[in-house]
């Protein structure tokens, strides 16, 4: 990926697909599945997760500040709807010259989701990403119901929202109370 800063003509055009989409009750986008290593070696596959409950799949580097700057959001919504089946998924796509940093930095920083590596950005690719950070909410169909380029502190409300809308009702306060 040659674009590091802003997002690309196409990357806004996926995110408003998407928006318009779900705003407008036609068929959401179908997530494509994947199956990558995570930084210990183990394969993790999306339909796998989807299994489940709905999964927030991060496109992320290590040279991105505003990707980093993004953790805490994603890992507090993990936190509070881990219990209701949520999986966080960070996808990294920094090539195999500086991927073996990336296990030490989610470390560092003592995140506790799910970090697999895309070395060759093929998973990247069929998710159209055009520049980092890129999230997106698949529900438990596969299907793509949010999804958001870029980082802006207000993201974090509109993926908790979105998550929150995908759970059985009580949850996380049901969790919570036992």
């Amino acid at each position: 990926m040659t674009k590091r800063r802003g997002v690309g003509t196409s990357g806004w055009a996926a995110v408003l697909l998407v928006a318009a989409t779900c705003a407008f009750g036609a068929t959401p986008t179908k997530a494509p599945d994947f199956t990558l290593p995570n930084v210990e070696g183990k394969s993790l596959t999306l339909s796998e997760l989807l299994k489940g409950g709905p999964v927030v799949v991060d496109f992320w580097a290590t040279w991105c500040k505003p990707c980093i700057k993004a953790f805490p959001d994603l890992q507090q919504v993990l936190d509070k709807y881990a219990d209701c089946g949520l999986r966080v998924v960070a996808v990294s796509i920094d090539g195999p010259k500086s991927a073996s940093r990336v296990g030490a930095l989610i470390a560092s920083k003592g995140h506790t989701f799910d970090v697999v590596l895309d070395t060759s950005q093929d998973v990247a690719r069929k998710f159209h990403v055009s520049a980092v950070p890129r999230t997106v909410l698949i529900n438990t169909k596969g299907e793509i119901v949010y999804a958001t380029a870029g980082y802006r502190p207000q993201n974090h409300a509109e993926l908790d929202a979105a998550v929150r809308s995908l759970l059985p009702a009580g949850c996380p306060e049901r969790t919570k109370q036992e």
